[in-house]
């Protein structure tokens, strides 16, 4: 009776109201017009688009994807989870929804819902509503989670506390309800991101045993929670089962090895607690801020008061698990942790150490809500509304995107195919890792594939081209994946199918499975057809494991509610392990309101105005950084070339070097348009005396300025482009002029200034390259006034001689 108690009040303290009212500006910044351009929110429109064409065809759950890789085909649903798209495809296809509208609800009720479970998981503790709060909306402004363009681990963050909350129902001997909520949760977090949930499940079993112990839990109510964590995983079992089996069949290794090895992507400890931005500084290429955020780990900080135990202070184990657990996540992000990695090679599937900062902020979050239980009852909401507000000011940052967006709602798979070769993402991922085993490089489409394409029709998966003069084919039936023909042949005869071969695609000729192959490195999909004139059909049938892992998937679905018609619900007692202080934790919903409710009710007032008037908007917009005036530019230059790119300012660390040194410069560019090719700049260091180009001495050439292609570069935002001048050891001494400019094309032609119509511009400022002075084997002091380093001796000049 003591749980259902505390879900009573619930529901009367209104928790669940504030933590709307404190996620509107979250939901302002996630319901711009369009997609933001930078990151992975593209990649995965696209992935829910096929999606939803597939929903659209009557195919619920493709593990092809056949319009993927140019047309080809690919794997893509049986290693990639399929919960995100399929979310969007529900609302697509279901209520008519646009593919983008889909995309932002979905993210929206993702969004309530991780802020409304981690508000429950501080209940289930016994935080008051106010602490609650605290922690719904902590975790809502989660540094990482705000900045994520991943939607479907964005989507798996967000079920991380309902995880938690059904761990903790059915380890206090929740009945039927709590076991559902547990295996429901263990299922869709296994169908949202594979990668996040490993982590959650990880820190899911921390959490048992380590409350199994201190709570000393009956052991029968721990077995039963294992269990239905199985259950749950058997629910999730049609993804997460081929998505480990079928690895051998596809180039895996790609994606964890090379520039994905986990060796290159731990985060030193000050990047992992640095402050999110402060203002907009509409910087393009900003390096990724992956960090738990300072001010939440500062507030995090007082609930230390119920993690140590004490003579004078209430322990609880909860908070003693998430200062742990949060501790431990916190190592294995960081190159500390290099050999624990080793050691478990499991953990390389994690891809990146800093994915860990999902669970770690969920911790953090709570972890503050726990602060917020130190305060005394009543100035206990004050502070709750202070310190969310100031959570929702720290993120601004991420929240508010200062750039422009790509509208996505008329989105066809022409643009589809367009965003694959440009980003050159075969199949909608980075390295092509889901080809088959035996295709090599990214196969060439058929040209007939691409005009029905084009034309919006269904591709003919038949390549007429390998029938012979007198064969005959006419379609009887054109679907994504299943098509067929009548096809008439004078001899037997092997034809080829424009499609990747692949287990689970088969040949039936009237019914009857024929031999198939693949094309040599290509990976194109032959069958050998006899003589006559027969139906053929093309099928992707599958592996008959995947339909067994459907169906054990699909009894454990329906078990369910079979078991609430015909069992009957018994209500379970649970005991208290350890006891709780009424004082500090619980309390009654009229504490705290008496000796300052008008103080209460102000803050509570001022709260909901400043999410009513849009007040962290304002403030974001106030500090928004001018596109032509760049933070740290030493100069403004303000140069246009050809009403495409201006040059904006730049920054040099000296203007005076020796021969042999490295001068840096840093070149500010703002894209005036959507630039549709790739551009490369230049810097050439030129003799003052010398005024043509080809006379440069040294220089410094960026195939992708900014390390970043110029087709992804957004015209609301200015990019830092660094550049090393290595000054040659044999170079004359003399002054130098700098001059910067772009080229592109086939023939590298550059491009022309408007103002003078040169190929580049000069940098106002010369650079001077002195002469190299011998250095004396030891200084000599003048007073600890001057140091004499170094001597160059006099020389007799020829007549002629500059001097130089």
């Amino acid at each position: 009776m003591e749980v259902q108690g505390v879900m009573r009040m619930r529901w009367k303290d209104l928790g669940v109201l504030w933590v709307l009212i404190g996620l509107t500006a979250c939901w302002q910044g996630l319901n711009q017009p369009g997609l933001p351009r930078e990151g992975d929110a593209l990649l995965h429109a696209y992935r829910a688009l096929e999606m939803v064409r597939m929903w659209q065809a009557g195919i619920l759950y493709p593990r092809w994807a056949p319009d993927l890789a140019g047309g080809a085909g690919y794997p893509l649903f049986i290693f990639h989870a399929p919960l995100f798209p399929w979310s969007v495809a529900a609302l697509s296809v279901g209520l008519g929804l646009p593919v983008e509208q889909a995309i932002k609800a979905v993210l929206i009720i993702a969004t309530l819902a991780g802020s409304v479970g981690a508000y429950l998981l501080a209940r289930r503790w016994r935080l008051s509503p106010a602490a609650g709060v605290t922690a719904g909306l902590a975790f809502g402004y989660m540094p990482f989670q705000l900045q994520q363009s991943n939607y479907p681990q964005y989507l798996a963050i967000t079920l991380l506390p309902w995880l938690l909350v059904g761990v903790d129902g059915v380890l206090r001997g929740g009945g039927f309800t709590r076991r559902w909520l547990l295996a429901l949760s263990v299922a869709l977090l296994g169908l949202s991101h594979n990668l996040t949930a490993l982590m959650g499940y990880f820190l899911a079993f921390s959490y048992i045993l380590f409350m199994s112990i201190l709570r000393k839990f009956d052991k029968r109510r721990v077995a039963r929670t294992f269990i239905t964590f199985a259950i749950g995983l058997g629910m999730a079992l049609p993804y997460l089962g081929p998505s480990v089996i079928e690895i051998p069949l596809v180039h895996m290794e790609r994606a964890r090895t090379g520039v994905y090895e986990v060796v290159h992507h731990f985060r030193s400890l000050p990047q992992l607690l640095q402050l999110p931005p402060v203002r907009d500084e509409r910087w393009g290429n900003r390096p990724l801020i992956l960090t738990i955020g300072l001010h939440q780990i500062l507030l995090a900080f007082p609930s230390l008061a119920f993690a140590l135990p004490g003579r004078h202070r209430t322990f609880r184990a909860e908070a003693l698990w998430g200062w742990l657990a949060g501790m431990m996540l916190l190592f294995l992000m960081t190159p500390a942790s290099r050999s624990l990695w080793a050691i478990f090679p499991g953990l390389s599937y994690v891809q990146f150490p800093w994915r860990w900062l999902g669970p770690a902020g969920l911790i953090v979050a709570l972890l503050i809500g726990w602060s917020i239980e130190t305060l005394k009852s009543y100035p206990r909401w004050p502070f709750a509304f202070a310190v969310c507000l100031f959570l929702v000011l720290g993120t601004l940052g991420f929240v508010y995107d200062g750039g422009s967006r790509v509208l996505f709602g008329q989105a066809t798979l022409v643009d589809l195919h367009r965003y694959e070769r440009e980003q050159f993402y075969p199949g909608l991922t980075a390295t092509g890792e889901l080809f088959p085993k035996w295709v090599e490089g990214w196969p060439k489409p058929f040209p007939d594939v691409i005009r029905a394409y084009e034309y919006g029709e269904e591709p003919d998966r038949l390549d007429r081209t390998t029938l012979p003069a007198s064969g005959m084919a006419q379609p009887l039936d054109l679907k994504p994946l299943d098509q067929s023909w009548e096809i008439r042949l004078p001899h037997r005869t092997a034809i080829r199918f424009m499609v990747l071969g692949f287990p689970g695609w088969v040949v039936l000729v009237d019914g009857q499975p024929v031999s198939t192959w693949v094309e040599a490195r290509t990976g194109w999909l032959w069958a050998e057809l006899p003589a006559g004139t027969h139906r053929v059909r093309l099928w992707f049938a599958g592996f008959w494991r995947w339909c067994l892992f459907d169906g054990v998937a699909l009894g454990l679905w329906l078990g369910w509610p079979i078991q609430a018609i015909f069992r009957r619900r018994r209500a379970v007692l649970v005991p208290s392990a350890a006891p709780y202080s009424a004082t500090s934790c619980e309390g009654t919903p009229q504490e705290g309101w008496e000796p300052s409710r008008w103080v209460t009710r102000g803050a509570a007032l001022l709260f909901l105005l400043v999410f009513v008037l849009r007040f962290p908007y304002h403030l974001w917009a106030i500090a928004r950084v001018p596109l032509d005036r760049p933070p740290g530019v030493d100069l403004s230059v303000q140069a246009d070339f050809e009403g495409r790119i201006r040059l904006v300012g730049y920054q040099i660390d000296r203007w005076v070097a020796f021969p042999g040194e490295v001068v840096h410069l840093n070149l500010w560019w703002r894209p005036l348009i959507d630039l549709q090719e790739d551009a490369h700049v230049y810097v050439h260091g030129i003799p003052a005396d010398r005024p043509f180009a080809v006379a440069q001495v040294f220089q410094s050439d960026h195939v992708h300025p900014a390390d970043l292609p110029t087709r992804r570069w957004d015209p609301e935002k200015h990019y830092r482009d660094a550049h090393l001048l290595r000054i040659p050891p044999d170079v004359p001494p003399g002054p130098y002029r700098i001059r910067v400019g772009w080229y592109s094309g086939p023939g590298n032609s550059r491009w022309r200034v408007e103002e003078s119509g040169a190929d580049g511009v000069d940098l106002p400022w010369t650079l001077i390259v002195r002469r190299a002075i011998p250095d004396l084997p030891s200084a000599i002091s003048f007073g600890g006034v001057l140091q004499l380093r170094g001597v160059e001796k006099p020389v007799t000049l020829q007549g002629g001689d500059s001097g130089r």
